[in-house]
């Protein structure tokens, strides 16, 4: 059971790792879209870089007990979302030094796949705690 466990984070991971870095490489050669390299943290903030380092360390651990904890892959899927995300902003911040926004939304700032990810995961982890807390007033 934990080696299939295992399994899946691994196959999402890389997945959504490929998806994430395979669309940058697209819309950085194609000329219609405007990329934003984004050298600062969410939405731009303005965070020192040595604050990155231990506070992804933190919530990565976080996020992997998280998932570890829970029981079957209905249950999974947000925290999948959640670290497949950070880690392709991650890696991405790694290697190029920034992270590339391409994706625009009217009234809404530059994003990518990997914000995206993260959004999913965060919204599905507040369904089911709602989804949660309405069964235990029942």
């Amino acid at each position: 059971m934990r080696f299939e466990k295992v399994g899946r984070l691994m196959f999402f991971v890389a997945l959504f790792l490929c998806l994430h870095f395979l669309l940058r490489l697209w819309v950085i050669d194609a000329d219609e879209f405007s990329a934003l390299c984004n050298y600062g943290g969410p939405l731009g903030m303005m965070i020192p870089k040595w604050l990155f380092g231990p506070a992804l360390f933190a919530i990565s651990v976080f996020l992997v007990v998280q998932w570890w904890k829970e029981e079957s892959f209905l249950r999974e899927w947000p925290w999948l979302l959640i670290l497949s995300g950070g880690l392709g902003n991650l890696s991405e911040r790694f290697f190029f030094g920034c992270i590339t926004d391409y994706i625009a939304l009217p009234f809404f700032p530059l994003f990518n796949v990997a914000d995206a990810l993260l959004t999913l995961g965060v919204l599905g982890i507040i369904i089911r705690w709602n989804c949660g807390l309405a069964k235990n007033k029942e």
